[in-house]
């Protein structure tokens, strides 16, 4: 079988063990910045109430908050942070399964190195095949759209395809 993202298509095909097909297209780079600026907009609000309740420590404590939200939520069963809920893309491994917390928080590191230099390592997604920006090369992950979910997939979250 040909690699998901090498449909001429642009789409995301995944087989599940009973054979269903679920096909799901590549996140589009105005997804994932409407992700991006809500999760950046409620981790910034957090940060304020942490500066007001004890300037000394926020900052460390901001950071930390930051690296649990970002890893136990991308590599958690569901993949989606709250602005990627309501973006609707989920980020998930080359073979459509859920990140994992190893590969979530190696993600949350090397984004900071996409940061530099202008943001290219963000960037990078609109020019790539497989959209992908510097840091999901690095650390095998795919964003996709859950925009147009196929007819087919299990509403329930218990039967969700990534929910291996």
């Amino acid at each position: 079988m040909a690699e998901p993202w090498e449909s001429p298509t642009g789409h995301f095909d995944r087989e599940e063990p009973l054979q269903a097909r679920y096909t799901y297209p590549l996140a589009t780079f105005g997804q994932r910045a409407l992700a991006w600026v809500v999760d950046i907009v409620l981790l910034a609000a957090i940060g304020e109430v942490l500066v007001h309740i004890n300037p000394k420590e926020a900052n460390g404590v901001s950071a930390l908050i930051d690296l649990g939200y970002m890893v136990l939520l991308l590599g958690g069963p569901f993949g989606q942070t709250v602005g990627a809920k309501v973006a609707r893309v989920r980020v998930v491994n080359m073979n459509g399964k859920p990140l994992g917390y190893l590969r979530a928080t190696a993600r949350y590191f090397v984004s900071g190195i996409s940061a530099l230099v202008f943001g290219l390592g963000y960037l990078w997604a609109l020019k790539d095949p497989k959209k992908q920006t510097f840091h999901d090369k690095v650390c095998g992950s795919l964003v996709i759209s859950l925009a147009q979910q196929p007819e087919t997939e299990p509403q329930n979250h218990r039967d969700y395809p990534f929910n291996s």
